[in-house]
């Protein structure tokens, strides 16, 4: 069953096991007290460092989500909440978490630090731009110009004007943007290369690609020789070859994914034009497989996955025409491309595509992506590029077009990386399971993505379908499987739903014990959802199922929660009578001090009551 929550327990000999509801005084009530609170307490800098440490260390996902739980109130404590929220911006923004971070920004307190503020503005307006929210970014940066101006060193002023021209190019104003420059120019001077590097770019998209050459004559960094064989080969297309070999010699020895993926990609646009289209192909296959700089690349190259599936094709059809092979005739293609798997692997990508694209049927098409798939993965970084090739490219814009075998693994990529959203329109529509795979396991896959992505009555509806399957289908063992997403509706507050599903349950063939388990999860549901009377019930049926008068560690869990049910719904001397009985049947002295005092709050409560009529 599901894990124990906080103020669950495993028992005290300290064996682990399934989810069970043990006794909340077994063992955890004042560990309870002391653990949670005192951690937070305990996590000064050093414990934030930590997190710091953890996210460095190929964690975020994990160190963000601590620090949703520790990280200390604002209006307890602003100056610790503030070092707290600098480094979740830092994690934030380099894990181009762009939406988060903006959504932080927005919503920062009153009256924290300048300096702080000024870092987040600035994070914040570098979010928008990455998005596409250029209008946004400007009056961010115009926020940033009119309140911290004068407190900001010069370093952080001429960065925010740059903001401003970045946002114009992104908006394709040219003139904006050269206007914008001119003003910089006169306030920072031009020895800046990031200066030089938005000219060249205003250059190049206003066409001006000869002034771009000579403004990055003598720069020698990455980004200004990428921008100046660019420019250069936009000037002097006959110049293409040049351009290429030395495109290709920055991209091997770049020290940065994305510049490598930035010179590889203008190989590939100088191979083009200078008539060699295979390696045109073989340089996108490797500037697909790298991430890209998009700020660097924006107006200046354009680099996407239909470009080589455009490469592939076109080259396709010159082997066609060259060796008479005929579109539809897929033994023309099939066995040529088998036959160049090892000896020729691009000729052999070249013709999968080509029949995954033209092939006469239905299969034959899914057989060839199956092989094009194989051989990309023996290439760097070809989870990557595959995710491109198939989620980026206008061929398969309608997910339909998505062959069943490239589905199932994009969906598997997407649940190990926790894109559920990517997941969930991978799945839709697509009910049966990969060849070979239990459909139960399947069916509960998509049920839980759905319930995940907001879509909980679809995912409530296939785990219906579940209960409703042939007996044959519901094997023992799937029972437990099935519950572990019902106990997600529970994790997402779906009581109703939860509900329903654990009432179809209980009308299955059930071991007495999992008939006790499913009541006291209903019960938890009830409790939930304020219906504090039949919580009380439930929670007691579930304690006295198999004996009335059952003292076992389950039944005093139940019990217990019984209790506090029913001090909610006013039920005290119920309750008082159940903490009694439970009172009796232990004797360690913890759970005993636990029991006495719930019995003489109780007593508090009752005074208070008939005080008050």
């Amino acid at each position: 069953m599901r894990e124990p929550p906080a103020t669950a327990i495993v028992p005290c000999n300290g064996q682990p096991g399934r989810r069970l509801p043990v006794f909340i005084g077994l063992c955890l009530v004042l560990a309870t007290v002391f653990s949670l609170p005192a951690i937070a307490r305990a996590l000064d800098g050093a414990g934030l460092q930590e997190l710091v440490q953890l996210a460095r260390a190929g964690a975020p996902q994990l160190a963000l989500r601590r620090m949703d739980a520790e990280q200390p109130a604002a209006d307890q404590d602003l100056v610790q909440w503030t070092a707290w929220e600098q480094e979740r911006l830092q994690i934030l923004a380099s894990q181009g978490l762009d939406a988060s971070l903006i959504d932080r920004v927005k919503r920062l307190p009153a009256g924290v630090d300048a300096r702080f503020h000024r870092q987040a503005l600035s994070l914040k307006a570098d979010a928008q731009l990455r998005t596409g929210q250029a209008q946004d970014a400007r009056a961010t940066v115009r926020t940033l110009l009119w309140s911290h101006a004068t407190e900001a060193d010069k370093r952080s002023l001429a960065r925010w004007r740059r903001l401003v021209v970045r946002s114009y190019l992104l908006e394709a104003k040219i003139e904006d943007a050269r206007l914008a420059l001119l003003r910089y120019r006169q306030d920072f001077g031009n020895e800046d290369p990031q200066w030089r590097w938005l000219s060249a770019r205003v250059m190049l998209q206003g066409g001006h690609a000869d002034s771009a050459v000579r403004l990055l004559q003598q720069d020698e960094t990455p980004q200004g020789r990428f921008l100046r064989y660019a420019a250069q080969l936009k000037a002097s297309p006959q110049q293409a070859a040049e351009v290429e070999k030395l495109a290709l010699g920055q991209a091997q020895q770049a020290a940065t994914p994305q510049l490598q993926s930035a010179f590889w990609g203008l190989a590939a646009r100088a191979a083009g034009q200078a008539g060699q289209p295979r390696r045109q192909i073989e340089y996108l296959e490797h500037a697909l497989a790298l991430p890209f700089d998009q700020e660097l690349m924006h107006g200046v190259l354009v680099l996407d996955a239909d470009q080589l599936w455009d490469a592939w094709l076109q080259q396709g059809k010159r082997i066609g025409n060259r060796e008479q092979k005929l579109l539809g005739n897929d033994e023309d293609w099939y066995f040529p491309a088998t036959e160049a798997v090892e000896k020729d692997p691009l000729r052999a990508r070249v013709l999968f595509a080509v029949l995954s694209e033209f092939g006469s049927d239905v299969r034959h098409r899914s057989l060839a992506h199956e092989y094009l798939v194989g051989m990309l993965d023996d290439l760097p970084g070809a989870k990557r590029l595959v995710r491109r090739l198939y989620l980026e490219s206008r061929h398969f814009a309608d997910v339909d077009r998505l062959p069943p075998v490239i589905r199932y693994r994009l969906i598997d990529e997407a649940l190990e990386a926790g894109e559920l959203n990517t997941a969930s329109r991978l799945m839709d529509g697509l009910a049966e399971p990969p060849a070979g795979a239990d459909r139960f396991a399947w069916n509960l896959r998509r049920a839980r993505v759905a319930i995940f992505t907001g879509k909980v009555d679809a995912g409530v509806k296939i785990l219906e379908q579940q209960l409703a399957a042939p007996a044959a289908d519901r094997a023992p063992e799937n029972t437990d499987r099935l519950l572990q997403v019902v106990f997600d509706l529970q994790t997402l507050q779906a009581h109703r739903q939860a509900l329903q599903l654990f009432t179809a349950l209980l009308d299955k063939p059930l071991e007495p014990q999992q008939r006790r388990e499913l009541l006291f999860w209903m019960a938890d549901s009830l409790q939930a959802l304020e219906q504090y009377e039949q919580a009380a019930y439930l929670y007691l049926k579930s304690a006295t199922l198999t004996d009335v008068t059952a003292m076992d560690p389950w039944a005093q869990t139940a019990r217990y929660h019984a209790a506090q049910a029913l001090v909610e719904a006013g039920l005290l001397e119920d309750a008082r009578q159940i903490y009694t009985s439970l009172l009796h049947a232990t004797r360690d002295a913890s759970r005993k001090a636990v029991l006495q005092n719930e019995i003489q709050r109780l007593y508090l409560v009752a005074g208070v009551k008939q005080k008050g009529s």
